[in-house]
């Protein structure tokens, strides 16, 4: 059985952030980066999401070509090619 670390029993789930605060602090973010910048709201939110997306799409690409590599592995792995 793998044993976890001391500190991780710190964590309780109250201490962790709720939707209404990610939220608020998005759009405290947003209205910020608005007036600093002098551009409104609805753009900074729209280059927000755009980028957003980007990141995110970058990620999934990685993250399955992450999964291929390991099932590539493992059934390499399990036919005796690779020995570990």
């Amino acid at each position: 059985m793998v044993s976890l670390p001391s500190w991780i029993h710190a964590i309780e789930a109250r201490s962790l952030p709720t939707v209404q605060a990610v939220l608020h602090s998005g759009r405290t973010s947003l209205h910020w980066i608005s007036a600093h910048t002098g551009l409104p709201v609805i753009v900074v939110a729209a280059l927000a999401i755009v980028v957003g997306w980007r990141v995110a799409r970058r990620t999934w690409h990685i993250a399955f070509e992450l999964v291929l590599a390991v099932a590539a592995l493992l059934v390499a792995t399990h036919l005796g090619w690779i020995r570990w």
